[in-house]
């Protein structure tokens, strides 16, 4: 649950992000991964449930960002895992593209 000083804080610029793309950010002493996939941004813990490799790092096919480390596959939209190995999922952050500016609801 949120708590209530959650806010949205600016994490890119619009510009910084390219379609189908990923890049690692932190905020509030969070790394968190930013996706960038047909014109929405989405946001997700960065750390692999499996053995913490950085999904920021790995590579997105579809929906799924994959860890580069052992290649679990997790959903960028709901953070859950694709192909059944757990059912463990990673933190998913409310995103919002303003003014050029990306921001994600810590």
């Amino acid at each position: 649950m949120d708590s209530p000083a959650s806010e949205f804080q600016e994490a890119a610029s619009e510009q910084e992000l390219f379609q189908n793309r990923m890049m690692v950010v932190e905020l509030s002493g969070r790394k968190i991964a930013l996706i960038y996939s047909n014109f929405k941004a989405y946001a997700i813990d960065n750390a692999c449930t499996h053995l913490g490799g950085s999904l920021g790092m790995g590579t997105l096919k579809g929906q799924t960002v994959v860890c580069p480390l052992h290649h679990w596959s997790y959903n960028f939209t709901s953070g859950r895992i694709v192909d059944g190995i757990s059912d463990e999922k990673v933190k998913t952050y409310e995103t919002k593209i303003e003014n050029g500016k990306v921001f994600i609801r810590i």
